[in-house]
């Protein structure tokens, strides 16, 4: 136990001076564009952001930290080395592979594929375990904040599937988490790395809690094995062979097995016969107050039959003092919910909901890369110049 609480003293000593560092400010900065941007997705669905940028920023870099404290201790325990240059061909390709498609510039796909390389030629000369390792840790850490902060960040969208608008949520959530490891030179010394961690996902067949924790769980399994590949290749060879090729195809099989089961399973959020369906509702409004949740089916206000946001604006068009509405749950239970301002009156309820197709005005799509995105725009070029 002692031993336990000093090497956390230790790391979380190192991980605090990491703080007056330039490159974490940097990590920061590009964290807050990160939130900015889903900022304009967020505003273009709701007309507002649920939350302010910073806010989002400062508790990202909360969990980061606890995240990073939890890989270096470890990081630390398993003794755990790396040879600094190994990175210097890990990022790059990274980089490379996110012009392909954004999800590859996770590590799992750049220090797998340098991995296999250096085992097939001999170059480059990397330390393969110490890579596995560091992999496995950070995908392990990664799920632990998924699990915890993982949904605390949803949008509401809307999505063609199937030739019909649904709703969902897309999810996302960065996290900088600066962790302690051992730097493998003429000598050995601790130094504190810098990581981004990310999350992204859609919700279109679950609630974004559920999501997330299946997420979560199937993410920790591929780092347990990869972590048990990268302990036995520390002395059996063939397990660097098998954790090289493991690391981006396990990562691909647990983003397709997820992609899989979303969506072979049935939307939650498509138009009701029985009435109006809440997708989301915002913060700090009469909705939140009525205690009214995603799932929930409005079936009439003020003795009102409900089919569409227009019907709900004919009933609140005279601002009542006084509303009441009868509510089926996703659980087929009927209910009345109320709610008064007799000083006010009321107009709006703060609700994004499931209606008519013709009310939709803000449709996501999947991100495309960057090169296809690059090919899209010299198509168009090359038929405007051809007309």
């Amino acid at each position: 136990m002692q031993l336990f609480l000093e090497i956390a003293y230790y790391s979380l000593n190192n991980i605090l001076h990491t703080l007056k560092s330039p490159l974490f400010l940097v990590v920061l900065l590009i964290i807050f564009f990160q939130y900015r941007k889903i900022g304009k997705l967020e505003k273009g669905v709701l007309g507002l952001n649920s939350k302010s940028i910073i806010y989002n920023t400062i508790v990202s870099t909360g969990f980061g930290l606890l995240g990073g404290l939890v890989g270096s201790i470890i990081f630390i325990f398993l003794g755990t080395t790396i040879n600094p240059e190994d990175f210097y061909y890990i990022l790059p390709l990274a980089l490379i592979l996110s012009l392909f498609h954004s999800r590859f510039i996770c590590f799992s796909y750049a220090g797998g594929i340098i991995a296999l390389v250096s085992l097939i030629i001999g170059f480059p000369n990397v330390n393969i375990s110490g890579i596995l390792m560091v992999v496995g840790v950070l995908h392990l850490v990664e799920s632990l904040l998924i699990l915890i902060d993982g949904k605390t960040m949803r949008t509401p969208i809307f999505m063609e599937r199937d030739g019909q608008i649904i709703g969902g949520f897309v999810l996302n959530r960065f996290w900088p988490v600066p962790f302690t490891i051992f730097i493998n030179g003429k000598i050995i010394y601790p130094a504190t790395i810098i990581a981004i961690l990310g999350y992204g996902d859609y919700a279109l067949t679950n609630y974004p809690e559920k999501k997330s924790k299946e997420t979560a769980g199937l993410l920790s399994i591929f780092s347990i094995i990869l972590l048990i590949f990268a302990s036995l290749s520390k002395n059996y060879e063939i397990f660097k062979y098998i954790g090289a090729i493991f690391s981006p195809l396990g990562h691909e099989f647990v983003i397709k097995l997820g992609n899989k089961r979303e969506e072979s399973g049935k939307y939650l959020f498509k138009p009701s016969l029985y009435g109006l369906k809440i997708l989301d509702v915002l913060p700090n409004s009469i909705g939140k107050s009525m205690n009214l949740n995603s799932g929930d089916i409005i079936i009439s206000l003020n003795g009102n039959r409900i089919y569409s946001n227009r019907d709900i604006e004919e009933v609140l068009v005279q601002k009542p003092k006084y509303i009441w509405m009868k509510v089926l749950s996703p659980e087929k239970k009927l209910t009345t919910k109320e709610f008064q301002d007799y000083k006010n009156g009321i107009n709006n309820l703060g609700i994004i909901t499931v209606g008519d197709t013709n009310e939709y005005q803000y449709i996501v799509k999947e991100a495309d890369s960057l090169i296809s995105r690059a090919l899209d725009k010299f198509r168009n070029r090359k038929a405007r110049f051809k007309n």
